[in-house]
């Protein structure tokens, strides 16, 4: 029998910016905390021609509320913050009782020479 990871995480909202030079930058602001069953914790490298490219997935599944509605119809507005970095969401999924939400995230770390 699997255990069950849950942990505290912190749904962010992005919001893209102009500063006064004209350059767009983009804002975390913390919308509420939360705890989410953790899972599928991956850590991945790519090797492309000269660079290696490190890649991180995670899945948090969330009960079905209100806000996670809302995160499920614009994920592109909202980042999770886990274990002090912040993953942008790539795919939500809702269980198709509307029990939970999945939501798939990635954070990809810089691109560095072999």
């Amino acid at each position: 029998m699997a255990i069950a990871r849950f942990e505290n995480i912190a749904i962010n909202n992005v919001v893209n910016t102009i500063d006064s030079l004209g350059q767009t930058t983009t804002a975390l602001t913390l919308w509420f905390n939360t705890r989410a069953k953790v899972m599928d914790v991956r850590d991945a490298m790519q090797n492309a021609k000269d660079d290696r490219v490190y890649i991180r997935n995670v899945k948090f599944v969330l009960n079905y509320t209100p806000n996670t509605k809302t995160i499920s119809d614009n994920q592109f507005g909202y980042a999770i913050n886990w274990r002090n970095s912040d993953w942008r969401i790539s795919d939500v999924m809702e269980s198709n009782d509307r029990m939970n939400v999945t939501l798939t995230c990635y954070r990809n770390d810089p691109v560095t020479s072999l």
